[in-house]
């Protein structure tokens, strides 16, 4: 999915024709008409906050020196580090500004959030686990809103992503495996 889809499903749900007949047109950048352009960074500002919630993961395998895996090691600059592996086992590790600082040198398999770049019209953009192009029009159409002065309708379109967010959020909760007792 594009920036572009998005901004479609948006200025569908917000009614915004102008909007819509410009991004409809693949040959047009958009990036002459004004409402186009807030659209895009609208979109940016949504996928960016949805990161928190719905963080995109990436892996790589990077090389620690002296138990030190360096920043430059991730591209793009990780955000948040959820898992680090040596040779399949999990192994304790603390991310702070100078890397990540595991117990050894040697290869090390690390699972971690990548930093959010702006997209352009016609980039594709990643959605986290549970996030999908509905929910993430919902948020772009909120801080539409809320650029261009459109405060209630704002509030309307937070109200509905928030409500889907949750939803996402309670779908994916740990299941626990039922009791079994041993006789």
């Amino acid at each position: 999915m594009t920036v572009r889809d998005i901004i479609k499903s948006a200025a569908m749900l917000l009614l915004e024709e102008d909007v819509l007949i410009i991004v409809g047109d693949v040959s047009d950048d958009g990036l002459g008409d004004r409402d186009t352009c807030i659209m895009v960074k609208c979109v940016n500002t949504a996928a960016a906050e949805t990161r928190a919630d719905f963080p995109v993961l990436s892996e790589t395998v990077a090389e620690s020196d002296n138990g030190i895996i360096p920043p430059n090691a991730f591209s793009p600059n990780a955000v948040a580090v959820f898992r680090v592996e040596k040779n399949g086992a999990p192994v304790r590790f603390r991310f702070d500004s100078r890397g990540v600082h595991v117990p050894g040198s040697g290869r090390y398999t690390v699972t971690y959030s990548p930093e959010y770049k702006d997209r352009a019209l016609d980039d594709s953009i990643a959605l986290g686990a549970g996030m999908d192009a509905e929910t993430l029009a919902y948020l772009t159409a909120r801080n539409y809103c809320l650029v261009t002065g459109r405060t209630d309708e704002a509030s309307v379109w937070d109200q509905r992503y928030n409500a889907e967010a949750e939803k996402k959020r309670l779908a994916r909760r740990a299941v626990l495996p039922v009791r079994r007792f041993a006789y």
